[in-house]
């Protein structure tokens, strides 16, 4: 696996989920399988009611590429809002759960 320290992150990808604790997964397996290491992901909770945020948390202690957090249901605007928050990348891009 090819590691960069979040600092070093040229993309944010921010990754809003909801209740996506079947496809979560699946979706930061793609992330760490790309060719270019200069990425974070900032997966935000947004009050899921299944184990998400414990799908975000293995994949986080997994890669420290990818950062997790949880807050109340306010909306997919509002977890991207809140991923942006936690990025440091030059760019920001967007990949829902």
């Amino acid at each position: 696996m090819n590691e960069t320290t979040p600092s070093s992150a040229k993309f944010s990808i921010l990754v809003p989920a909801y209740n996506a604790e079947h496809i979560l997964g699946r979706t930061l397996a793609s992330l760490v399988t790309q060719e270019l290491p200069e990425w974070e992901a900032c997966v935000v909770d947004d009050g899921s009611t299944d184990a998400t945020f414990e799908v975000a948390l293995e994949w986080a202690e997994q890669d420290r590429r990818i950062k997790s957090a949880r807050k109340d249901n306010g909306g997919t605007s509002s977890a991207r809002n809140a991923a942006a928050k936690m990025a440091s990348g030059t760019w920001l891009c967007l990949l829902d759960a």
